[in-house]
């Protein structure tokens, strides 16, 4: 029986509203849907955006922008965050698509043949961007400025990092010499920054699905996934004994085991090995030995009995379990481990607060 990736979308609409309460009433919150909306589903997530009142879509690439332009052909804003090939323009043009211009020569194209066009700007991520120099040059040689300048911060979830200020001040100069209608910096973490970096956009992506990458305490997003599977089998494991690939784990006594449904090929970190958690029914329960394929074995050594019948469901990730702590606990980053999972494990789409039941998916 597989396992199930349960997202509550009411969630994510709580949570655009959220961050639109943190901003000036002259800012707009944007969505940043790409990668099929961090994995979580593209189709079902973006209305739900455009019901909360979000306005304009930020995807991955132009397959994405014409998927969401099919589904909401009134939508005002679809930005292409990859760009756009000359080849392309036709497409951009039928389907009223923006792409985010990342060189000078793009630039150009885009400025005579395009409506609307966005250039990004590198104030020190260093990754894409025109320069200051290249920023000039399209002032003397483009006939109208852009309508979004658009970049992106490198330490927004360090609320204290002087690159902030210095990416800020660098982004402001820029906008001045290009003179664009909108400008836009902060992304999700950007959000919780003063309202100086915020402008007149605001690109949301990960704080959406409920990913606090700042570390705001207490948590003002809500969790928008839980992940659960089931007990394949219970076994007891006498001391001295391995558990799973390498016998990276030993029982020091007499252990009693569930081997859950629930591997790496459906995004459960491999790293978690030994370090991430699980819960059944109320108790916490460590994973122990190495994450396998298919399978991953937990300690159920005192769970009562009647909790440990195989069948019975596991929960990795919701309310007790964020997506944060399992990150960490992996040595890796939320929104890796939401993309991986959202792209690999069936999906159901449901409130949260439902009783747990497995084998509805989308």
């Amino acid at each position: 029986m597989p396992a199930e990736l349960r997202i509550d979308v009411s969630a994510i609409g709580a949570n655009f509203h959220r961050l639109r309460s943190l901003v000036r009433p002259d800012t707009e919150v944007a969505a940043v849907v790409k990668n099929d909306a961090y994995g979580l589903g593209i189709d079902l997530i973006v209305p739900t955006l455009v019901a909360a009142g979000c306005k304009s879509i930020f995807v991955a690439d132009l397959r994405e922008a014409v998927q969401v332009r099919r589904t909401l052909a009134n939508l005002a804003h679809i930005y292409i965050l990859s760009g756009v090939k000359e080849s392309e323009l036709e497409t951009c043009l039928s389907h009223r698509l923006t792409p985010v211009c990342h060189s000078l020569a793009d630039a150009l194209v885009a400025s005579r043949q395009l409506p609307e066009f966005v250039i990004n700007v590198d104030t020190g991520f260093s990754r894409f961007g025109l320069t200051f120099t290249e920023a000039r040059a399209l002032v003397h040689i483009s006939q109208r400025p852009p309508d979004l300048v658009i970049s992106h911060l490198a330490c927004a979830d360090v609320r204290n990092d002087p690159t902030n200020r210095l990416q800020r001040d660098r982004f402001v100069a820029m906008c001045q010499v290009l003179d664009p209608r909108r400008r836009s910096l902060a992304a999700s973490a950007a959000v919780w920054l003063d309202q100086s970096f915020h402008f007149d956009l605001i690109r949301a992506g990960s704080a959406l699905f409920g990913l606090n990458n700042a570390g705001v305490e207490p948590n003002p997003l809500l969790p928008v996934v839980q992940l659960f599977a089931r007990l394949a089998d219970v076994r007891t494991v006498q001391r001295g004994e391995a558990v799973g690939y390498a016998a990276s784990f030993r029982a020091a006594h007499s252990m009693r085991i569930g081997i859950v449904a629930l591997g790496y090929a459906v995004g459960l970190p491999w790293s978690g090995g030994n370090a991430i958690a699980a819960a059944i029914g109320s108790y916490m329960v460590p994973v122990v030995g190495r994450v396998a394929m298919e399978y991953v074995a937990i300690d159920l050594s005192d769970v009562p009995l009647a909790l440990c019948m195989p069948g019975r469901a596991v929960e990795f990730l919701g309310p007790r379990l964020s997506v944060e702590a399992m990150a960490k606990a992996a040595r890796t980053i939320p929104q890796e481990l939401l993309v991986r999972l959202g792209s690999s494990c069936p999906r159901h789409y449901a409130l949260l607060s439902q009783e747990p039941s497995i084998g509805a998916s989308a």
